[in-house]
């Protein structure tokens, strides 16, 4: 490397006129050195890093680039055996990386089956029951008809809705005639 640049060096020398000072000697030799992009030093300096290491005798493992998890023929593969979730999907590549297994065995295996089925158990059961509707068990102690359906007066403590719970049952009671069918 320096025989290249003591050679460069002496080229442009040669090019410059005797008769300008050290600076603009130095300015003309600046500018004629070749510009090196960050990438092409880069790829230099590691070409040059293996051959210097070959000559040592020194082994380098070249690393070795994880597959992306957006492989097509891995989801391909998830889709055929019957995972088409993507949070099934997660849970594969998850465990596939956690054991170091590849896909096929892991999804052979008892233990992926069991964490696949208890997933699967959870979903099931949150979308069973969705909010809002009148059979889920998220009333709110603090409304008015949870209180009149109950049949009971809320705690002491809250005396708005205590109002509120007699009133509504005073109206009901009002609106509603002695008879069965009136």
């Amino acid at each position: 490397m320096n025989k290249e640049n003591e050679e460069l060096n002496e080229d442009v020398e040669e090019d410059i006129d005797p008769e300008l000072d050290e600076e603009e000697v130095e300015d003309k030799v600046e500018i004629k050195k070749p510009t090196e992009t960050l990438d092409a030093r880069r790829a230099r300096l590691t070409r040059q890093l293996e051959q210097t290491n070959k000559k040592l005798g020194v082994d380098v493992e070249k690393k070795v680039k994880a597959p992306a998890h957006n492989d097509l023929g891995e989801s391909a593969y998830l889709i055929a055996n019957g995972i088409k979730e993507s949070d099934e999907k997660d849970l594969a590549r998850k465990l596939s990386k956690e054991t170091g297994k590849d896909l096929e065995s892991l999804l052979d295996s008892t233990y992926f089956q069991l964490e696949l089925k208890t997933l699967r158990e959870t979903k099931t059961t949150e979308q069973a029951n969705p909010e809002g509707s009148k059979r889920s068990n998220n009333t709110a102690s603090d409304s008015v008809e949870y209180w009149i359906a109950k049949g009971e007066l809320p705690p002491a403590s809250e005396q708005q809705l205590r109002r509120d719970v007699v009133n509504a049952r005073i109206k009901k009671d009002d609106s509603s005639g002695i008879f069965y069918n009136s």
